[in-house]
């Protein structure tokens, strides 16, 4: 009986489980294909050079078309009702601020800062798993041969100028600025879709309150929450 459930076990694994990537010699070439090609797509390094650069650039512009948009406009994303809207005025955040944290545009962009800081040293631990995963995903779309005439193509002038930059090219200032010019369609386009994932959800139940809990399921709340 255990040999029969040892059988069942073993067969369902190699049914299930997911074919390892380098499982014979052709795989294992193809991934060392992928992992030279790799090199030059994202170069080590390239999250740095991504956060320290246009990335910190990108969220600083974003930052500013916030807070240069009426609150009017933000508030109505959050689905107030548009009668509600029309009683508010069109200041913007950025001149409400200047009111009542007149230091409030040098904080937020040094916690900027200190953010991005802190995400580069994160971001730089996690590349040499990303690395290996865009390797893997490489070795799955291409066969040995393409990867290797797409590593011979960057190994030209040309090939490295833009396997270099392939990466960066997206976060390039003139595409952020075009991002940028998208943002008040993205806001304008925001409450209709709330209204619409709302509409979605109409059918489900609405969210329990404290008081319609039991005893026992309060107690086990509390007790996920750590509180008293």
């Amino acid at each position: 009986m255990k040999f029969f459930a040892a059988a069942v076990s073993a067969l369902t694994l190699a049914v299930f489980a997911p074919p390892a990537l380098a499982q014979d010699a052709g795989d294992a070439a193809r991934l060392e294909a992928a992992e030279a090609t790799v090199d030059y797509v994202f170069p080590k390094g390239t999250y740095e050079r991504m956060m320290r650069g246009t990335m910190e650039q990108m969220t600083g512009q974003m930052m500013d078309a916030m807070v240069d948009m009426p609150m009017r406009d933000i508030v109505g994303q959050m689905g107030v009702p548009k009668e509600d809207l029309d009683k508010l005025g069109k200041g913007t955040l950025r001149e409400m601020m200047a009111i009542l944290d007149p230091a409030f545009m040098e904080r937020m962009q040094l916690t900027n800062g200190v953010i991005m800081n802190g995400m580069v040293d994160v971001m730089t631990t996690m590349e040499p798993a990303m690395r290996e995963g865009l390797a893997e995903a490489y070795a799955d779309r291409f066969s040995a041969a393409e990867l290797n005439e797409l590593t011979a193509f960057f190994a030209t002038p040309t090939g490295g100028k833009y396997a270099a930059n392939s990466m960066m090219i997206f976060m390039d200032p003139k595409m952020m600025a075009k991002m940028q010019e998208s943002m008040p369609r993205i806001m304008e386009a925001m409450p209709a879709l709330i209204g619409k994932a709302q509409e979605a959800t109409a059918h489900l139940p609405k969210p329990r309150k404290p008081e319609d809990l039991s005893e026992a399921e309060r107690k086990q709340l509390m007790d996920l929450a750590g509180a008293d």
